[in-house]
């Protein structure tokens, strides 16, 4: 629920859901379609390099923005 001074929805993160995550997108890789398999491999590179930039942290708070038409009773 956000807070008064942070309207923003967020997300608590550990460094094993970025790792869980980083070894799914590359299985998808592997039996990816050429339409899909760029994109997937692009998300891979970010996820490694947020990992490995992150891996100091213990934790780290993703912030959601949402979009302006978003409706309040979202």
């Amino acid at each position: 629920m956000p807070g008064k001074n942070n309207p923003h929805p967020k997300i608590e993160l550990g460094l094993p859901d970025i790792q869980r995550q980083l070894m799914l997108v590359n299985r998808m890789v592997l039996n990816a379609g050429d339409h899909e398999k760029q994109a997937l491999e692009d998300l891979s590179l970010m996820l490694a390099e947020f990992y490995s930039q992150l891996q100091h942290q213990k934790q780290i708070t993703i912030y959601r923005f949402a979009a302006k038409t978003r409706a309040k009773a979202d």
